[in-house]
């Protein structure tokens, strides 16, 4: 049995609950986190996505993300999974929340049809003090903001599906908001 998330409508209303391993089958919308570690410098943090994910393997990522579990709200997702893959504790406060997004995307068989939370932390430390999570990640990279926007448009077989579409750009808009 797989975790349990909460199914939502068009206006991110919850309407059900099904295992994920269901929700990504069948296509049904769920919520999914992601928080982008952005620099003073205007650096923005990365994660490599571990060769034997079932979607965007070996790409590279937002940060943090994951799904939001039945019964939790973004916020509470994102701080969850910031730990979990990074091993930064943060607080709900620390976290600038950069709106969400509906996009669904299709790889294979795996459906991704998500009401997506975006959420920016300003990381002061360095990436080696980064914990790369077991299995899942493969470790995370640091690129100035204006070469990755250039590489999400030159390179964009390099980057996971999220991150080429609107939601990346709108990721990478609200970070160079905040600097």
């Amino acid at each position: 049995m797989s975790e349990i998330l909460d199914v939502v409508n068009e206006n991110d209303e919850v309407i059900g609950q099904a295992e994920r391993d269901e929700v990504h089958r069948v296509g049904l919308v769920c919520r999914l986190a992601y928080v982008c570690f952005y620099t003073a410098g205007g650096e923005v943090i990365l994660q490599k996505r571990s060769d034997t994910k079932k979607n965007d393997a070996g790409k590279l990522t937002t940060t943090v993300s994951g799904h939001v579990a039945s019964g939790q709200d973004y916020l509470e997702a994102a701080v969850r999974e910031t730990f979990e893959e990074s091993g930064v504790e943060v607080e709900a406060s620390d976290l600038v929340s950069l709106g969400v997004i509906r996009a669904d995307y299709v790889q294979g068989e795996y459906l991704s049809n998500a009401m997506r939370g975006l959420f920016a932390y300003k990381f002061d430390g360095d990436v080696s003090d980064l914990k790369v999570e077991a299995v899942d990640g493969a470790g995370f990279v640091k690129l100035p903001i204006d070469e990755l926007e250039e590489q999400l448009d030159t390179q964009p077989d390099k980057f996971a599906t999220v991150l080429t579409d609107r939601v990346g750009r709108d990721l990478v808009q609200g970070i160079k908001n905040l600097l």
